[in-house]
């Protein structure tokens, strides 16, 4: 845990116990998701950008580059393997970490497309990938200059269900179908199986009563009207149905794909809900056209939503992901820049999960594209990200190649100087500070140097009330305070303070 809010760490200095993380509200299984026709009345923006603007001028859009990561390649494209890959996911149980992508031959969301995965303790997919969900149809011939949208059964990643201690990967199944006019998606809905910590795959089968007719070539499996699946069917499909739980995408009731927001734009993929403090339920959509995302609130956990209205947060004309880290913050993990661009991929954060004011690039500087394809591009793509007590664990795909995933440890995440009083305290919680005297005076000169700070007080006084600051913490280090929490505490500092 890193930040804790004024409220939270004055309370806990009072009692002398750690700060409150707030809990979710409960969602009632299996509830639709319709949307209610009166616009949203709230004061307040729903969420709002304050970090910075992005610089379209710089390879990092002027924000800092996040240290201290780590890189692991899950999936290398050859042709031999197939040269299109994208939707990563990424979920945890336990220590174990599990991922899985869709994949294809050359294409991107073509006949013949499979879902791949891996299973690790460290991220890394030492065992390698195996396929999670086999073809349901065959690879056309690639044609060249083709958008790869050729009729046919298509299999993309969806995600992950948390059942007890199983962990069951789910796919979504739809067919391309040629009319008059277009090609369009016909979904037919998931498909799932368990994925042991071990890497052991259980058999496949439909989450749906009823399903279709394999193409000719391709096995058939079970169904939900099957006695031995309709139980854990049934868990799954409830559990994808909780908004904090939902995929981002529907082919069979296709309510993901061409929303209509409060000013007429057509969104698609949203995020999964997260609860703002006052039990609001927000989740958010990528738009094609505006270059900002957008919101959506409900008010009764999830059972009816305010229509989506456009925010000040920018976005790339991508997919984005929300979740909220061990110490309540709200992050949103996506290419958080206008015009298109997918590079870099970065992490922003509200405290409250309203206003996201800061911003840590993860990645930047894609490499050249190494094979054509239909709906290819440069960039760090479509994220999917879980969080650990330690760190946060990024999966992406890589121009729709490569996958990778990034290893973020929380603690470089960036913080601010309103940080300083929450990091003192959890500092003196967490390493073991014997004098809640001495807790007190550090909070107090952090305090004092916030003060300083808001009333517009030079560079040069805030660096000398640092520097007593990090004097008291030397003095006292190992005895009272470990050294472990000096050398953090001096890193929080420097961070909280740029430089």
């Amino acid at each position: 845990m890193r930040l804790v809010s004024k409220t939270a760490w004055i309370t806990a200095l009072l009692f002398l116990v750690p700060p409150p993380v707030m809990a979710a509200t409960a969602t009632s299984n299996g509830a639709p998701r319709q949307v209610v026709a009166a616009a949203p009345t709230a004061a307040r923006p729903l969420i709002d950008w304050t970090a910075p603007y992005p610089q379209d001028d710089q390879p990092t859009r002027g924000y800092p580059v996040l240290g201290n990561l780590s890189t692991t390649e899950l999936y290398h494209a050859t042709p031999a393997t197939g040269t299109y890959s994208h939707h990563p996911m990424v979920t945890v149980q336990g220590r174990t970490l599990y991922t899985s992508w869709s994949n294809g031959v050359v294409n991107e969301d073509n006949p013949g497309q499979r879902v791949l995965g891996t299973v690790s303790t460290d991220g890394g997919g030492r065992a390698g990938w195996k396929v999670y969900f086999p073809p349901h149809d065959k690879t056309p011939p690639d044609e060249p200059g083709s958008d790869g949208r050729v009729p046919g059964r298509v299999v993309t990643a969806d995600g992950y269900a948390t059942i007890g201690d199983g962990v069951y990967a789910i796919a979504e199944v739809w067919d391309w179908v040629q009319t008059e006019s277009d090609t369009v998606k016909r979904g037919w809905g998931r498909i799932a199986r368990r994925v042991a910590p071990d890497g052991t795959l259980g058999p496949i089968f439909w989450l749906e009563m009823t399903s279709p007719e394999p193409k000719p070539g391709f096995p058939s499996y079970p169904n939900a009207s099957d006695p031995r699946y309709g139980a854990i069917a049934r868990q799954i499909t409830a559990y994808l149905a909780d908004p904090r739980n939902t995929p981002p995408w529907d082919y069979k009731s296709g309510w993901t794909e061409d929303v209509p927001a409060a000013d007429g734009q057509k969104l698609a993929h949203p995020t999964h809900a997260y609860v703002q403090a006052d039990g609001t339920y927000v989740r958010i959509w990528r738009d094609s056209n505006t270059g900002r995302l957008y919101a959506q609130a409900s008010h009764d956990h999830g059972r009816t939503w305010d229509p989506a209205i456009r925010t000040s947060l920018p976005d790339a004309r991508s997919k984005s992901f929300v979740g909220r880290l061990p110490d309540g913050q709200v992050y949103i993990v996506g290419n958080e820049q206008p015009g298109g661009h997918r590079d870099p991929i970065s992490i922003s954060l509200a405290s409250d999960g309203v206003h996201f004011d800061r911003v840590g690039v993860i990645r930047y500087a894609a490499p050249p594209l190494r094979y054509t394809g239909a709906h290819k591009n440069l960039g760090f793509e479509y994220p999917s990200a879980i969080a650990t007590n330690t760190d946060l664990w990024v999966v992406y795909s890589v121009n729709k190649e490569d996958v990778d995933i990034t290893k973020v440890p929380l603690t470089s995440l960036p913080v601010t100087v309103a940080d300083l009083p929450g990091i003192l305290l959890e500092g003196a919680q967490t390493h073991a500070i014997s004098s809640t005297g001495l807790a007190v005076q550090l909070i107090g000169q952090a305090n004092k140097i916030l003060k300083d700070v808001g009333s517009g007080a030079s560079k040069q006084a805030i660096a000398g009330e640092l520097a007593a600051l990090r004097q008291r913490v030397g003095e006292r280090s190992g005895k009272g305070i470990t050294p472990a929490y000096a050398t953090l505490l001096e890193q929080d500092i420097r961070t909280a303070t740029n430089g």
